[in-house]
């Protein structure tokens, strides 16, 4: 599902948005769920409690929050770099104030369907090549976290903590069923570990080291699976190492 939002003051430019995105995103196949806010403010709160989006559309002249505040806000204090944000305006002197958040794009209102397709294409396109994502529930809320960022999963009886590069999440559910269907690169060490291999910086019969130092426990039955998946990886990057050389 990509989910799109769109955050504008005027109620009959939101409802033109939002009935161009449906109409777009049959057209190229793509299940989309479009949620709408009418102030920058409302955007905020939604999204201090959890609230992702794929793709935004926010206008910069709102009342309250301003487009270029909340733009900062999702840079800076929510560290999400990963969500892609569309100016709209009717006013064309915002290049500067807008650089360090890194737009996808900034359209000048009115917003024609063709402008709105090509900048819904680019999105998914480029999404997708950024790699998946590791999506769950939260207090009703749906969230989600680029699989590349994620250095392990952890079991605590009803809960489950996922460990990041920014820090940790906690969610409830069981880690057999979490895990389903993740990349080869995730490797189960212990009945209550899944780590990403990419963050192991050492190991031992027992152990593996983290790249931030953190060490933990390989439980006995999977201590030979362990040592052979790591091994045959070491094995593979020297190898694409060779013939780069």
């Amino acid at each position: 599902m990509y989910r799109i939002g769109i955050c504008d003051d005027d109620r009959i430019l939101c409802s033109e948005l939002e009935e161009q995105i449906c109409h777009i995103s049959g057209e190229m196949d793509v299940k989309a769920e479009t949620e709408v806010w009418e102030s920058g403010e409302s955007l905020r709160k939604d999204l201090e409690k959890g609230f992702r989006l794929d793709l935004l559309f926010l206008d910069i002249e709102l009342v309250q929050a301003n487009g270029v505040d909340v733009g900062r806000f999702i840079r800076n204090e929510l560290n999400d770099m990963e969500m892609h944000i569309v100016y709209i305006s009717s006013k064309q002197n915002y290049a500067m104030q807008l650089f360090k958040i890194q737009p996808l794009d900034f359209l000048i209102k009115p917003v024609s369907e063709d402008q709105l397709r090509e900048v819904l294409s680019r999105s998914i396109r480029q999404r997708r090549d950024s790699g998946d994502y590791f999506e769950y529930q939260k207090g009703g809320s749906h969230r989600r976290i680029p699989l590349k960022e994620i250095v392990y999963f952890m079991s605590m009886d009803k809960k489950i903590r996922v460990v990041t590069k920014n820090g940790p999440e906690e969610f409830y559910g069981k880690l057999k069923e979490a895990v389903k269907g993740l990349p080869g690169y995730f490797m189960t060490i212990h009945q209550s570990y899944v780590v990403n291999q990419d963050f192991i910086a050492e190991y031992t019969y027992e152990t593996v080291k983290l790249t931030d130092g953190e060490e933990l426990s390989i439980s006995r039955p999977y201590r030979k699976e362990v040592r052979e998946r790591i091994r045959e990886r070491e094995k593979r990057r020297r190898a694409a190492d060779w013939r780069k050389e």
